[in-house]
């Protein structure tokens, strides 16, 4: 029963409708509030960083949001998996 509950949930999300950021901003110009075209560009502006960010091959890159900004690390693959394992 848990298992067709959590199908059902990841169903009803990979069908959610998703806006594009001009959606948004038209969205935001017939109603003021700003707030989720900001959060689209933060978010947009994270994903440039993190892929900006380059590790050896034997590395992960790491990423954290920070208050000044987001912070990468390299990692060892052997250190995120155990630190994978560890949750």
């Amino acid at each position: 029963m848990k298992g067709l509950i959590v199908l059902w949930a990841a169903l009803l999300v990979g069908c959610a409708e998703i806006k594009t950021l001009e959606e948004l901003e038209f969205a935001a110009l017939e109603s003021g509030d700003w707030s989720a075209v900001a959060e689209r560009e933060r978010n947009i502006e994270k994903r440039k960083r993190q892929r900006s960010f380059s590790c050896g091959s034997d590395a992960i890159a790491m990423c954290d949001e920070r208050v000044r900004g987001t912070v990468c690390k390299c990692r060892s693959s052997q250190e995120v998996e155990d630190l994978l394992s560890s949750l």
